[in-house]
């Protein structure tokens, strides 16, 4: 089975940058994809709505008591 792809890919090369173009640019759309996917969630959480503020204070901690 091999062999035989390789002898396909000898006897035209065309054939194989074809398949070479077709990955390259496969992968430049899913790098845009999941760059915008990921651009819009920080987007999302920069803008929430609900404005509540970080008290700098990690989980689960006592709050200050003044």
């Amino acid at each position: 089975m091999i062999t035989l792809v390789v002898q396909l890919l000898i006897a035209f090369p065309k054939l194989g940058r074809l398949f070479l173009d077709i990955k390259r640019e496969y992968v430049k759309e899913l790098v845009n994809r999941r760059q915008s996917e990921h651009s819009d969630i920080i987007n999302d959480w920069m803008r929430d709505a609900k404005g509540e503020q970080d008290s700098n204070l990690p989980p689960k901690t006592e709050q200050p008591r003044l």
